[in-house]
């Protein structure tokens, strides 16, 4: 019906452009009338762009404004881990008003969204900021990830030196602010647990546990010799699925149930208040209660603004959402320099 008579009679070229545009302009309106009849089953997102750009921390460029904080704040995958390959301080960081300090941020892409929020907490206490990443890097010297199946030392031989620069290059009263996507590296998600490694042994995740816990308390104490404090920030919740997910009208929501978010928040909260028990240069601040609402994960604010970028990082506004608790932490805990 389509091949031989084409074949015989072969069309004018203007019959088979205006054929051409007819089949476009036909499956254009199949797709369309499919959207609305089908969405939600096939169509899962209600809007076409659920998280505007300006709101994706992981794709912002400088990722502070009016700075040079950007990708190359990281070690590029692929190189080894020297002098050269490291990142540069002078130029990933954000200047601070003499005498009020340095903030040292470390962690992997769930330090990085925290950037719009110590932008705004600095812009107040005048702290410069210094910051270091290393997207799905557990900041650990002796526990090695894996990456694309493969394990990634790179990864660690950066945590170890970049952890060592901060007790050589900051002075008394600095903070070093560690983040990371500690679900993903304590197996708290039904996810299956990440593989990784100490030498050449693949470890589990109580183990995981017990060394990482073991290497933050050790590393606390030297920096406590230097008079250099330590935050760790316990992860934020994640949620159950992707925000686009979310759109339909009648959908799913994106919160896991409050009791899940709870199981998950309480395992890595444990964790990090074991790490500070009996060392005073150790805090913990929890962003959960700020992130929900009777125990569910809130992923919008009432105006519709993201909350979240993704399923687990925030957003540029949801990151911003937690300058005023943040900064009442650092008061409440004497970690904003005096004379402000």
């Amino acid at each position: 019906l389509v091949e031989q008579p084409v074949r015989r009679y072969p069309l004018k070229w203007w019959w088979e452009t205006l054929l051409a545009v007819l089949a476009v302009v036909g499956l254009w309106l199949g797709i369309d009338a499919l959207h609305h009849t089908f969405k939600g089953y096939f169509f899962v997102a209600g809007d076409a762009d659920p998280v505007p750009f300006r709101e994706r921390t992981q794709v912002l460029d400088p990722m502070i404004p009016g700075t040079q904080i950007n990708a190359a704040c990281s070690l590029r995958y692929g190189l080894d881990y020297n002098a050269s390959t490291r990142p540069d301080y002078d130029r990933c960081s954000k200047p601070g008003r003499q005498g009020a300090g340095e903030i040292f941020l470390i962690g992997d892409s769930h330090a990085q969204h925290l950037l719009p929020m110590l932008d705004a907490v600095t812009a107040r206490t005048g702290q410069r900021i210094s910051f270091t990443y290393q997207a799905a890097c557990l900041i650990d010297p002796s526990i090695t990830v894996t990456w694309e199946n493969r394990r990634y030392e790179p990864c660690r031989h950066y945590a170890a030196g970049e952890m060592e620069r901060a007790l050589t290059r900051l002075n008394r009263g600095d903070i070093v602010i560690i983040s990371n996507f500690l679900h993903r590296y304590l197996s708290t998600m039904d996810s299956p647990a990440t593989l990784l490694y100490r030498g050449e042994r693949s470890i589990g995740p109580s183990e995981v546990r017990d060394i990482h816990l073991a290497n933050l308390r050790a590393y606390a104490a030297r920096l406590a010799s230097k008079g250099i404090q330590l935050v760790l920030f316990v992860d934020n919740p994640p949620l159950a699925r992707e925000p686009a997910a979310c759109q339909i009208q009648g959908g799913a929501s994106c919160a896991p149930t409050p009791e899940k978010t709870a199981r998950m928040q309480n395992k890595v909260r444990e964790a990090l208040h074991a790490v500070a028990a009996g060392l005073p240069n150790v805090h913990v601040f929890d962003p959960t209660p700020y992130l929900t609402r009777n125990g569910k994960v809130t992923y919008r604010l009432k105006n519709g603004t993201p909350i979240y970028a993704d399923k687990h990082h925030l957003s540029v506004s949801g990151s911003r959402s937690l300058a005023a608790p943040f900064e009442r932490f650092l008061s409440q805990s004497g970690l904003i320099p005096t004379g402000r």
